[in-house]
């Protein structure tokens, strides 16, 4: 529907084994996985097998050193299919960067080739009920021990949190004023971790997308769990959350480029008194400022692509992709309830495209919501005339 020109015809070949994967292992299940709120450790085990997990990571580490145009590939046949529950680009390329820059080499061992595989999941505890992006302002924290550290707060939202095998936690230094430099710390956090208890959060979107609570409860880990430097915490989360973004952009681009073009397809095939819906002027005029929306975040965010390809990645670029994407995404979601009439909520039709409407408002919301990137974008020009 746009034209692109960022993806090689080995991407191009890629993307072929991606689909028949998705469309032979996932779609047949995927509607119980979403009625229950989990993605099955086995589905994992499959797209480790299949490469889909952690593809740019180092074969060294169990990894594809792959380029980064076949994590995007991955993201974007994930969101045309509407796999909202099963993200392998939050193992991939949220969590697992994270153990890439920051792990010791026996950090690495433990965990990298696992994560490659499947048979370990993982997450990133940051989300707090009083502290979203407000990083600083998080009361989870931790003391030191003579052989490590005591973590004790709680974390909410967090998704594949139930599942997760090893969770990144920030946490900030115990005993801290609040507002100061918090001294975070990145500490890994296994699941089987006594003091570590978790509870599944039911929602209306993203619905087979695990989500839960997580409650640390004087949670004892080793020295050797700590990733990274002590006190860096804050930096590293700054740092890594421009990728996040980046990814979640990709998805709601393709989500948007896809929901857009079944809409159009749609207003085709749907027959009026006149010819179809495409005859009237209303309707084509406001499918043409959506598109031209759509093309225009598309060119930004192959830019965006490239130059985190290239390891020029820009987080305020990012921030403003994901801005742009889950918004458009938004008004995408809604007119294709609008234009479909009485069948946009009614029996089958009906129920996907509301439930678009619904994922498409927890995408403004995740990694960052709508109103957070304004103010951050916004405050960053009073320095950049």
């Amino acid at each position: 529907m746009i034209k692109r020109d960022i993806f090689s015809p080995s991407d191009d070949r890629f993307r072929l084994h991606v689909a028949a994967f998705l469309d032979s292992e996932i779609a047949p299940h995927y509607s119980v996985w979403e009625s229950t709120g989990r993605i099955p450790r086995d589905a994992w085990l499959k797209a480790g097998a299949a490469g889909l997990l952690c593809r740019t990571a180092p074969a060294l580490h169990g990894g594809h050193d792959a380029p980064f145009t076949e994590a995007v590939v991955i993201a974007e046949e994930l969101a045309k299919r509407r796999f909202a529950g099963f993200l392998t680009f939050l193992q991939s390329d949220i969590v697992a960067p994270y153990f890439l820059k920051l792990a010791t080499d026996s950090q690495k061992q433990a965990y990298i080739p696992d994560l490659c595989s499947g048979a370990k999941l993982g997450a990133i505890a940051m989300t707090e009920q009083q502290s979203g992006s407000e990083i600083q302002y998080m009361k989870t924290a931790f003391t030191r021990r003579a052989d490590g550290f005591s973590i004790s707060g709680e974390k909410k939202h967090i998704s594949n949190g139930f599942s997760a095998d090893v969770i990144l936690v920030a946490a900030r230094r115990a005993n801290l004023p609040s507002g100061g430099d918090p001294q975070l710390s990145l500490l890994i956090v296994d699941g089987g971790t006594p003091g570590l208890s978790r509870e599944p959060i039911p929602k209306s979107g993203m619905r087979a997308l695990d989500t839960s609570k997580i409650v640390l409860d004087n949670c004892i880990v080793g020295d050797d769990k700590l990733l990274g430097a002590e006190g860096r915490g804050l930096f590293y989360l700054l740092t890594f959350l421009g990728l996040e973004r980046l990814m979640l952009a990709i998805y709601a681009q393709a989500s948007a480029t896809a929901i857009l073009q079944e809409l159009v397809t749609f207003c085709t095939e749907r027959k009026t008194s006149t010819g179809c819906l495409l005859d009237y002027q209303t309707n084509y005029c406001r499918l043409a400022d959506l598109y031209a929306e759509c093309s225009v975040n598309q060119s930004f965010i192959d830019a965006c692509i490239i130059a985190q390809a290239r390891g020029k990645h820009d987080p305020k670029a990012s921030s403003l992709a994901k801005l742009r994407a889950t918004e458009t995404l938004k008004s995408i979601a809604v007119l294709a309830v609008q234009l479909r009439g009485a069948q946009g909520i009614s029996d089958g039709m009906g129920a996907r495209v509301t439930q678009d409407v619904v994922d498409s408002c927890v995408q403004s919301i995740w990694g960052g919501a709508s109103e957070t990137l304004r103010d951050a974008i916004g405050r960053s020009l009073v320095n950049s005339i």
